[in-house]
């Protein structure tokens, strides 16, 4: 596998898995242990000290944050998890995170949908909403009650910005891993259903999925991205949504409109967006 890219059959093998401790990172726990434990991956815990250095505040918070990757590092002990524990301290959370990321050169940054701190927009916090926004690696968001995938994935492709195959290889391979379908669905313009190079696209995921021994089948509709993933992520039972980035407009970032927070946000379910080319501080 190359630093940048999933690649089937050879899984991310370095995560980062952003908790505070509180109720609001139980399903990130979760899930960050059982993708780990199934690739055999090194899970690194990141907690974030906010206090001020040196105050009493700080002093409570280290030892609280010290006790508590004691024991998720215990828990990931129980299950053969190589495992790392991360404090680092920041004022900044998003900052802080993606900063612990480029030193172990993570790709996949596992977060909770909010935590315990800051205000929430569309049901996500600040710091998931701005890693969302600056998509420097592939990140994961996760409900707080969620468990892990079991019914089956749901990718999900624009077809005028689809960018290559890496949220494709993704999706496959977190299918396979789990034992699960992958539906691939194409998100077209209205009465664009029946567009040629729309059905290659699908007919070319579904086969490369197949091809992997992943049962998948291909969908094409016409709607609002959102709304449709919503609906046919609802109808599958699909508990899993990958996609890719989205471009933004010029009114979308004037506005801080960011249309996969929104998504995140309303799913019921873990949604990863595949950064195909993470970016670095000199993008």
């Amino acid at each position: 596998m190359t630093d940048n890219d999933f690649a089937v059959n050879e899984p991310c093998k370095v995560i980062l898995l952003a908790t505070d401790g509180s109720e609001f990172s139980a399903g990130v726990e979760r899930v960050g242990m059982e993708l780990a434990a199934q690739n055999q991956s090194r899970l690194h815990l990141l907690r974030l000290l906010l206090a001020e250095e040196g105050s009493d505040a700080a002093i409570v918070e280290e030892q609280d944050a010290t006790l508590s990757l004691e024991g998720l590092g215990a828990l990931c002990t129980a299950q053969n998890i190589e495992h790392v524990p991360v404090l680092r301290r920041t004022e900044d959370p998003a900052q802080g995170i993606l900063a612990a990321a480029r030193e172990i050169n993570s790709q996949l940054i596992i977060i909770g949908r909010r935590g315990r701190r800051g205000l929430a927009k569309h049901n996500v916090g600040e710091a998931t909403t701005r890693l969302l926004d600056k998509l420097e690696r592939s990140v994961l968001v996760v409900p707080r009650l969620f468990s892990y995938w079991s019914s089956g994935v749901l990718l999900v492709m624009d077809h005028e910005e689809t960018e290559g195959d890496q949220a494709a290889l993704a999706a496959i391979q977190l299918a396979k891993g789990a034992n699960i379908p992958l539906t691939v669905l194409l998100v077209t313009e209205k009465g664009d259903e029946e567009n040629r190079e729309a059905n290659q696209t699908v007919n070319r995921l579904v086969a490369m999925a197949q091809l992997q021994g992943v049962e998948a089948e291909g969908l094409i509709q016409s709607g609002d991205m959102d709304e449709v993933t919503l609906e046919v992520a609802r109808q599958r039972s699909d508990d899993l949504i990958v996609c890719e980035p989205r471009d933004r407009s010029m009114l979308d970032r004037l506005f801080h409109i960011n249309k996969l927070v929104q998504l995140v946000g309303k799913a019921h379910c873990p949604v990863l967006v595949v950064q195909s080319h993470p970016k670095t501080d000199n993008n």
